[in-house]
Order: structure tokens, then C-alpha cells, then sequence
């Protein structure tokens, strides 16, 4: 196939690619480097939790949302950072294997990026707005589909077109100019469809929050802490993406967009990775981070850095009896998780009283309630006799 001006090889490159290219190289490794090591980090974790857990518990979806998102990132930022391959060739070369896996990596990048932040949302929506999480066999499923959806939109047209369809698109290699209507259907179409429906559904959340705590059914601090990340998550992802999708269609319309654009636009874009790194690890540390991370997804996990919130309720269960006194603490979301280490034979004799403050509505007070057991036990050898404590959070 002879190829247009604007889909061959360019050689030498022009002042504005040959400038133009370096930021949108240095920012896609940048957002490669901070994927990738986020993304290693978390698959060390998800290994490790695996492996020592003796209580076998679902992965938090949250968590598993955003590995796969590191996972789009990294290729997006892959196909950004292969603009150093035009840089040192000081061409942008047509036909070459460089070529069409940049042109792959821009298509399953930028569409998987736009379907993962959009499941995020939607993922969202049903934790704090309906308090419902899918069952772990229709979540697994539903992340697995999203990826055959992906990638078959990026096949269509290989198969179609063959070598001829991933060739230079102006400042770098994708969709070639004479298939405007793959590039439109099998790409732009999906890209719109996310960011219009992501911003919806944050914007709806944020509502939602906002009329919660005006009356009192959520704490004001809660929705304080959670309302700027409602805001900050459509934002950053439309501010990354928009200019370049929009440059595209700008394009298909017979618009004559600049190189210049193009390269402003693709430095954006290219920000997307370390953008999402730094956002999603410091407003849900406390998912990302956690040394044994719950079920819990709701409200009460935004916060920056994992801190200025507190919601649920914390029980103090204090009993008559044996001289040692133990504490513990426990990550609860959905079921409990305590781990007793050391302790032998649990019997608890007289009375126990049961004490729970509700962090979310505090003017509700304390609540007591005694109880009269004689024996609670796992087989270990060892008694209460003293009264002793035992606090944990849910």
C-alpha cells in the first residue's frame, strides 16, 4: 500500500518532533518506571498474602482494580516511551517491527487505561453510594472481560489491514490515516464513552456524599476528606486525555492540527502513568499499603496518605478473671480477621461487658452491654483468672 504524506516515513525529523518527542519520551518513562514499580511492589504482595495467609480471604477488588490499572499504564507508557527509538534514529520509521508495537501498545494503552478508570468508578459508585461488592466470581469475570474487550478492539484491525494498519500518525506510529472509521469505532468512540461516563459517576458520588452529610447520616469529616478526591480522580484523567482524543477527532473532521499540538497533547497523555501512581497510592494508602489489606472499599478508605479518617465503630470487650492482660487489633470489612498468637486455653469466667463507640455518629455515645459466660475457648492451656481487655475496630 503507498502510504500518504502524513503516514510514511518522516526522515529527517522536523524541529518540533525532534524537540517536541523528548518530553513526551522522558514523562513516558517516567510514568514506565513508576508503573512498573508499583506494579512489581504489588505483585510481591499479592504473592506474599497469599502464601502466609492462613485464613484464605478474597483479594480486596479495589486493590485488584488498580494492579490491573498499573497494568494498562505500563503499556501506555510503553508506547510513549518508544518515541526515543524516533529521537535516536532521528526518523520515525514505517514498517518496522518499532513501529507497529508502538502503534499496539497506543491502542491497548490508552483504551485499557479509559476502561480500568471507568470500572474504578463504577466500582466506586456501588461501595459508598449502594454499600454492594460483587461477588468474587462475577468481579474476576468482569475484570477478565474488560481485557478480551480490549484487546479485540486492538486486533480488529491488524487482522483486517494487516501490516498496513499501525503505520506514522503525524508525531508517532499508530492507526493509519486512511482508516478513520477504525480509529473512530474501534478506539475514540470508547475513549469518549469513559471519560463522559466517568465524570457522571464521580460527580454523582460526590452529590451523593455531600447531601449524606448535611443530614448526618455520614460524618461531616468523612465527606470532607473524600469530596476533593471525587473531583481530583475525573479530573487528572480528563486533563491527560481529552487533548489528545480530542486533536484526533479534530483530525478526522479535516482539521490540520500542528505537530506541536500533538507533542503537548502526547506529553499529557504520557503523564498518566506516574499521575495515577501518585494519586490512587496516596488517597487509598491504606488499600495499596496495607500490611493485610481487608475487604473494606467504601468512603472511609479515601483519604491522603491513608490518614484524617476514622468511621466504624471500635468494641471493647473487658471480662472478669485471669491476671494476663492482651490487646489486639484487626483489619474488619465485611468478616473479621483476628489473629491470636501465643495464647492457650480461653476461659472467660463472670461477667463480660461490652462496650461500642460509633466513630461515625460520636453523639450517640457508648453503648454497655454485660453478659454472664462461663467458658469461650481454643484449646491451649491457659486461663484468664483476672479481669482483662480485649479492643479491636470495625
Amino acid at each position: 500500500m503507498k502510504f500518504n504524506e502524513a503516514s510514511s516515513t518522516l526522515s529527517p525529523l522536523p524541529s518540533v518532533l525532534s524537540h517536541g518527542l523528548v518530553a513526551v519520551s522522558t514523562f513516558g518513562l517516567l510514568s514506565f518506571f513508576c508503573s512498573t514499580s508499583l506494579f512489581l511492589y504489588l505483585t510481591w504482595r499479592l504473592i506474599s498474602w497469599h502464601r502466609s495467609s492462613v485464613v484464605k480471604v478474597p483479594t480486596n477488588q479495589f486493590l485488584f482494580l488498580i494492579y490491573n490499572l498499573l497494568f494498562a499504564d505500563i503499556q501506555q507508557a510503553l508506547a510513549f516511551l518508544l518515541n526515543i527509538t524516533a529521537l535516536r534514529n532521528n526518523a520515525i520509521l514505517v514498517n518496522t517491527p518499532t513501529c507497529f508495537a508502538q502503534g499496539w501498545f497506543v491502542s491497548t494503552g490508552d483504551l485499557a487505561s479509559s476502561v480500568f478508570i471507568l470500572t474504578i468508578a463504577i466500582h466506586t459508585f456501588f461501595s459508598v453510594v449502594k454499600d454492594y461488592k460483587l461477588p468474587s466470581r462475577t468481579f474476576y469475570c468482569i475484570v477478565v472481560a474488560d481485557w478480551v474487550f480490549i484487546y479485540l478492539m486492538a486486533a480488529i484491525g491488524p487482522i483486517m489491514h494487516g501490516k498496513d494498519f499501525y503505520v506514522r500518525a503525524q508525531a508517532w506510529c499508530w492507526i493509519n490515516d486512511e482508516f478513520s472509521a477504525e480509529r473512530l469505532w474501534l478506539h475514540y468512540f470508547w475513549v469518549f464513552i469513559c471519560i463522559f461516563s466517568t465524570i457522571g459517576i464521580y460527580a454523582f458520588v460526590l452529590l451523593w456524599v455531600r447531601r449524606k452529610s448535611r443530614s448526618g447520616e455520614i460524618s461531616i469529616h468523612a465527606a470532607h476528606g473524600a469530596a476533593p478526591l471525587m473531583v481530583l480522580y475525573p479530573l487528572i484523567y480528563t486533563i491527560c486525555t481529552a487533548p489528545l482524543a480530542a486533536g484526533r477527532i479534530a483530525s478526522l473532521a479535516g482539521t490540520d492540527v500542528s505537530l506541536g499540538y500533538f507533542c503537548t497533547a502526547g506529553t499529557l497523555i504520557a503523564c498518566n502513568g506516574w499521575l495515577d501512581v501518585l494519586l490512587y497510592a496516596s488517597s487509598r494508602a491504606d488499600i495499596v499499603f496495607a500490611e493485610l489489606p481487608g475487604e473494606e472499599t467504601g468512603l472511609e478508605t479515601f483519604a491522603f496518605m491513608g490518614k484524617g479518617h476514622n468511621l466504624g465503630t471500635t468494641t471493647t470487650i473487658q471480662a472478669g478473671g485471669g491476671r494476663s492482660r492482651s490487646r489486639l487489633r484487626s483489619s474488619v470489612d465485611g468478616e473479621s480477621m483476628i489473629h491470636l498468637q501465643g495464647m492457650g486455653q480461653i476461659e472467660v469466667k463472670g461477667e463480660v461487658s461490652v462496650v461500642t463507640t460509633d466513630a461515625i455518629h460520636p453523639e450517640h455515645g457508648r453503648r454497655e452491654k454485660n453478659m454472664s459466660t462461663s467458658h469461650v475457648g481454643a484449646d491451649t492451656g491457659s486461663h484468664w483468672n483476672n479481669s482483662s481487655v480485649k479492643s479491636f475496630d470495625s
